[in-house]
């Protein structure tokens, strides 16, 4: 039996409220779950019965009573981790995909020329502030996303999350060496090893920034794809 719009909204809401909080893992758990139901259901089970019969489906699904109310938080966590390893994959191929590219691979080596001919050029303080901003422009296309994204409401979604956290992973990161080479007391990096670390962290950033935009925009693609399907 097919169930009705009211029948399938609240099995999601029980979902949630057990500890499905990313609706995009929530809808594969509703669709084996919705699926288990009309099998089952039939036209003169009274709403009681419906219930139930979740209820069995839901245990099925691995649904456990705990002290924290989160009855689902294992297969939660469960689905959050496998979302991670696919992206995690994905963001490693990125980066080996960029080498493969011969023009990838000519505009990093020129961009390394470029970089070595501006440190002969400029005194060593002038050469960390030019490269900062460099490394500072992929954070201003993410922080342009960011604001994007977010006018478009895709709600809790773990896809989208994990599209954000690998677009700026590169960033949150690597700043850190540049922490260390300004105004630091606490671990400061002398000033002869500053061209080499640039050398080494710049060009690495801008690699493992523009792997982790394609990784981005595969994620948003993905979500806005599962939400226009639950809308048709």
């Amino acid at each position: 039996m097919e169930l009705t719009k009211k029948q399938i909204q609240f099995i999601d809401h029980r979902l949630e409220n057990d500890g499905v909080k990313y609706w995009d893992i929530r809808i594969e758990m509703l669709d084996h779950i919705v699926t288990d139901v009309e099998s089952i259901l039939k036209p003169k089970n009274t709403e009681c019965q419906f219930k139930e019969i979740v209820q069995e489906a839901f245990v099925s699904m691995g649904w456990k009573e705990n002290f924290n109310g989160s009855s689902f938080e294992k297969q939660n966590k469960e689905g959050w981790k496998n979302v991670g390893k696919k992206y995690r994959k994905e963001y490693f191929l990125e980066v080996r995909n960029f080498f493969k590219k011969p023009k990838n691979l000519i505009v990093f080596i020129l961009s390394l020329l470029l970089l070595f001919v501006l440190s002969q050029n400029v005194s060593n303080s002038a050469f960390l502030k030019i490269n900062f901003i460099i490394f500072l422009l992929p954070a201003l296309l993410f922080l342009w996303e960011y604001i994007m994204i977010h006018k478009k409401k895709l709600g809790n979604s773990i896809h989208k999350n994990y599209g954000l956290h690998y677009m700026s992973f590169s960033f949150l990161i690597l700043n850190v060496f540049f922490q260390f080479m300004g105004n630091n007391d606490f671990l400061p990096i002398p000033t002869t090893y500053h061209k080499t670390i640039i050398f080494t962290i710049v060009p690495l950033h801008l690699v493992l920034s523009i792997s982790g935009f394609q990784v981005y925009k595969k994620a948003i693609k993905r979500v806005e794809t599962m939400r226009n399907n639950l809308l048709s």
